[in-house]
This record gives C-alpha cells, sequence and structure tokens, in this order.
C-alpha cells in the first residue's frame, strides 16, 4: 500500500469519525476542498479520493455549487438479492414443461406496444403457451412469448418444451442475454385466457413482463406471464452485503 492511499484512507476515516459523532451534523456542509487540503496537508487529489470513500458508503453528497453535504450519520445497511442466473429470476420448477396452444407471426398495435414498450408496427413471433408441472393436468400459468422474427425456429428445438426460449436462441443464433427486466404487476384474464386456465373470465391474476435484451441495449424476446391466484408464489432471500453501498 502506498503512502497516498494511506493518507486518503487516513482522511476519510477521520471524517467519518467526526461524521458519526456529531461535529458535521446531518444536513450541513462539509469544510471545503480548500480547507480540508489545508488542515490536512493534502494535495486536491488526496482529498477527493478520501470524499470518494465517503459517498461510496452513503454518508455524503457532493454536487457542482452546493457544496459536499452531509446525508446521513451512519453507514446504510445494504441487503442484496443474488440471482445465479437468469433461471433464477422468479424461475419455475424444474419440473414443468411448457405445451404450446398458438404461435403466429404478428405486428404490434397500440395496446401491445404499450404492454411491451415497443414501438407500434414491430414485427414479432409469438408463442402463446400453458405451463404445467409435469404429470398435473391444471396450468401453472399462460405465457406469450414475443420473440424476433428471425428466431422463429426455436419450436423446432429438441427441447423446445423444457429450455428456457432465450437459453434456445442463445444456443441456436448465438444471441447473448446481456441484461433482463422483470416487471410486476395485477391483472384481469381474457376470456379466452381465462378459459385454457379453468378460472372464471376477468378473474385477477399476477402478470410477470420478462424483457431480454442484448448488448446494443435490444429486447430480442419479452414474454409475459399470468398467474391465477394461488398458482404462483414468489420467494426472494435477501443478504446482508459486507460491503458499503
Amino acid at each position: 500500500m502506498s503512502l497516498k492511499q494511506t493518507l486518503y484512507q487516513k482522511i476519510s476515516t477521520i471524517l467519518s469519525d467526526r461524521i458519526v459523532s456529531g461535529v458535521y451534523p446531518l444536513g450541513t456542509n462539509l469544510p471545503t476542498e480548500a480547507n480540508l487540503c489545508e488542515e490536512f496537508k493534502a494535495s486536491h487529489h488526496t482529498i477527493r479520493d478520501a470524499l470518494k470513500l465517503l459517498i461510496d458508503k452513503g454518508l455524503i453528497t457532493r454536487r457542482p455549487g452546493a457544496g459536499t453535504k452531509v446525508i446521513a450519520a451512519s453507514e446504510p445497511t445494504v441487503f442484496a438479492h443474488v440471482a445465479g442466473d437468469l433461471r433464477h429470476l422468479f424461475s419455475y420448477p424444474q419440473n414443468t414443461l411448457r405445451q404450446n396452444i398458438v404461435h403466429e407471426h404478428i405486428v404490434s398495435d397500440r395496446i401491445l406496444s404499450q404492454l411491451l414498450g415497443c414501438t407500434i408496427g414491430t414485427p414479432w413471433f409469438k408463442i402463446g403457451a400453458l405451463r404445467r408441472l409435469d404429470g398435473n393436468s391444471q396450468a401453472l400459468c399462460w405465457t406469450d412469448f414475443y420473440i424476433l422474427p428471425r428466431y422463429s425456429d426455436v419450436v423446432k428445438h429438441k427441447a423446445h418444451f423444457s429450455t428456457p426460449v432465450h437459453e434456445q436462441i442463445e444456443e441456436l443464433y448465438g444471441e447473448r442475454v446481456e441484461s433482463a427486466t422483470v416487471k410486476i404487476s395485477l391483472a384481469k384474464l381474457e376470456a379466452d385466457m381465462a378459459k385454457q386456465l379453468d378460472v372464471p373470465s376477468n378473474s385477477a391474476a399476477l402478470r410477470i413482463i420478462r424483457s431480454y435484451q442484448n448488448a446494443q441495449k435490444n429486447a430480442f424476446e419479452i414474454t409475459v406471464s399470468y398467474h391465477p391466484e394461488g398458482r404462483y408464489d414468489c420467494e426472494l432471500n435477501f443478504y446482508r452485503e459486507l460491503r458499503p453501498r
């Protein structure tokens, strides 16, 4: 460890202790960068490194023209949810299988565009499928898969009904998932979908929208799943992070 690193860490510790002890109360500003340089006989670069550590701890914030403000008197506790891979992103039991009911080429209208967050007229290859536990006649959910038309041959994949579709696209076409988003909301089941799920029309359902993006931030697959009441449980485990936020 260099002398410079030792100095900025030492300065950061001193300033942190002053914040925790109330020398610099919550909502007040720290001394200016120039004043800190003079007090600690340090360069501007060293002071900035020390302040960055305090920012990373969630104790201060810095804005041009507004100074360095104390926003917390102690380091916030951070809890993290860790998903090992996309299979754990609101995943289903491994012994579930999909049953394709429809697959067709479509173009998004105004309502679908709002749901998927795409422009009106975007072409998609749509797969409508039921998901069941292996050997169980009752469907867990209905899922609409919207994938780019050039990937429509995923329906011919040897493990199409048991493997996540985004994994099939990666295997067959080399498309890579770089990021994924999940949106959760409540919805009413339309008559056709309710009939497939064996529930009354307009029944409440949990709607989960998953979007898979490539390196260019373009979505190449969007899935919309509808889970009738009582057919889906989600458990998230959070762990205390040792590192500061």
